[in-house]
């Protein structure tokens, strides 16, 4: 109980940032140890000035995530640190993922996630697009990850529900309240097979600032994100360029050039963003997921169907025959860091490697 606190408190230390935050764990071992580093330390690992570290108030972070653990038992809701084994395999592979998420509901993170976002003002079009591409992806058992808005998001978020698909809303609140609130039942409803997850405590204030914050979660979480209809600016454009950062596929649907909810996807195709379809199929064929259900079925061996670059990568692991760190990874392959954590990633999802605290990783 006592460790939980201080890995919740972490996120309070205002002014640091997430990346800087992970380094100050990584130098001083633990979460606790954190809070015991002093002053002059901390401005030091940080490389920030003493002045702003001297404005931290340890203790009252310490108080509100006490707080927050009441909250938590009271209404059932899970925290999730990043260097916990329940912690979202593919949020592992972003630097800048939360260091705590929370959940309520019956939460799988590590299913096959596909990101569907799109505007608030969704169109006839775009409602009856998304319908029809959760439906056509419903044999394949995923899961739809989106952000519980009104229009795009919660057409899709409804539309796994009437398919009997999990799905996972990415809130930017504490879950102590549903924004909208005409989304409750909806929020509700999820629960049962999906949920509600956040990386902010309760009684945390609906900002707009929060959204764009939030939309990293929703494009780290996920193998792919679609956008369905999004005007030339927008949240939907926001986790669009957030997934391409991460290395994670990206699609689009086209629309008309003369219509505003069809600007923000043609752009994304036309910088290269985004793959143009037309259909669930179109995805699934850019993703080559029937090329691996046919290579799945004909291999008992999982070494067998990996690709060229996967089989350097267990290669390197099988000759090391133990954890390796990622820059190992990096300067014997001689690959990029975003190309390696890509394959890292797929690896990690089909269970052919595990990750460990400090990107350490071993075959599984």
């Amino acid at each position: 109980m006592e460790e939980n606190i201080y890995k919740l408190a972490l996120p309070l230390l205002q002014g640091i940032g997430i990346v800087n935050t992970k380094t100050l764990i990584a130098y001083a071992g633990s979460p606790k140890a954190v809070f015991e580093l002093s002053e002059n330390e901390l401005a030091k690992i940080c490389e920030v000035p003493l002045q702003k570290v001297k404005k931290f108030n340890r203790k009252a972070a310490l108080t509100r995530a006490e707080e927050e653990i009441k909250f938590m038992e009271a209404n059932d809701v899970q925290s999730h640190y990043y260097q916990d084994a329940n912690y979202p395999v593919a949020l592992r592979f972003c630097a800048d993922s939360p260091i705590v998420l929370y959940s309520k509901g019956n939460v799988n993170f590590n299913r096959q996630n596909i990101a569907i976002v799109g505007t608030r003002k969704a169109t006839t079009y775009g409602i009856k697009i998304t319908k029809k591409f959760v439906e056509d992806l419903a044999p394949r058992g995923v899961q739809i990850v989106s952000g519980l808005a009104h229009g795009i998001d919660k057409t899709a978020h409804e539309a796994a529900l009437t398919n009997d698909l999990p799905t996972i809303a990415v809130l930017g609140h504490g879950l102590d309240l549903i924004y909208p609130a005409a989304n409750k039942q909806l929020a509700k409803l999820m629960q049962e097979t999906g949920g509600l997850v956040t990386e902010f405590m309760s009684k945390t204030s609906v900002g707009p600032e929060n959204f764009p914050q939030r939309n990293r979660i929703v494009a780290g979480l996920s193998e792919a994100t679609v956008v369905v209809e999004s005007p030339v600016t927008g949240g939907s454009l926001i986790t669009a360029n957030l997934a391409f950062g991460y290395s994670r596929e990206v699609f689009a649907f086209p629309g008309n050039i003369d219509r505003n909810n069809s600007t923000g996807c043609n752009n994304l195709i036309q910088r290269d963003i985004a793959k143009l379809i037309t259909s669930a199929e179109d995805m699934i064929t850019a993703l080559d997921w029937e090329e691996l259900d046919a290579e799945n079925t004909a291999q008992a061996d999982l070494f067998e169907v990996h690709t060229v670059d996967e089989d350097r990568i267990i290669t390197i692991l099988k000759r090391e025959n133990r954890s390796t760190h990622i820059d190992v990874l990096i300067k014997e392959t001689n690959m990029t860091a975003s190309e390696l954590s890509l394959h890292l990633f797929n690896l990690e999802m089909r269970g052919s490697l595990q990750s460990f605290p400090g990107k350490m990783y071993q075959l599984a």
